[in-house]
């Protein structure tokens, strides 16, 4: 009988180390932010807008943010006037821009080429908003502009923006990320 029990003591030291062991990083609830589709004329080539990330305990809880961040997916298509057999297609070129002190934290230039639509913005790890034990708050504006050679016709975009956090496994459900025009 004394033979199993330095088995029980090194299962049950095993057990104790498991429960101990702190949680994972998980994602939080995202949240999302869509245009309608726009269009892009050569008399006005550019369009804004301003958005804000905010990250938040719940109401009355508490949270250690790991870090939040925007990812953008801008959408593009080109439609020339019929009959034009320009070989001019304008591109596009969008940013993602602090609001606080303008500075750029992402921008990507992208023919309009009819053959590849699809541009994406990849993923922007905002540092302010790394380790964050309370309330995070990052205003950002997003420009998408028509550029290039003169030509006629129009560069229709569409973008979606989603906020999201990472936290520690435990709290992940204390927190709030909300992402929202301004």
């Amino acid at each position: 009988m004394k033979a199993p029990l330095p088995h029980l003591l090194s299962s049950s030291l095993s057990l104790m180390v498991a429960a101990c062991h702190p949680g994972y990083t998980v994602l939080a609830p995202h949240s999302q932010v869509e245009s309608v589709v726009m269009s892009l004329p050569p008399s006005a080539p550019r369009v804004e807008q301003r958005l804000v990330l905010v990250v938040s305990p719940k109401e009355g809880k508490k949270m250690r943010l790991e870090y939040a961040s925007l990812s953008l997916e801008v959408d593009h298509s080109w439609q020339g006037l019929k009959g034009d057999t320009s070989e001019f297609i304008p591109w596009l070129r969008v940013r993602i821009v602090d609001e606080r002190d303008g500075s750029i934290y992402a921008e990507r230039a992208n023919d309009t080429n009819p053959l590849h639509p699809i541009m994406g913005l990849y993923r922007l790890d905002h540092p302010l908003c790394q380790q964050a034990e309370e309330r995070c708050e990052v205003p950002f504006r997003i420009e998408i502009e028509r550029q290039g050679p003169p030509a006629e016709g129009i560069l229709n975009v569409h973008w979606k923006a989603t906020g999201s956090a990472l936290a520690h496994e435990a709290e992940v459900s204390n927190i709030e990320v909300r992402l929202r025009e301004r």
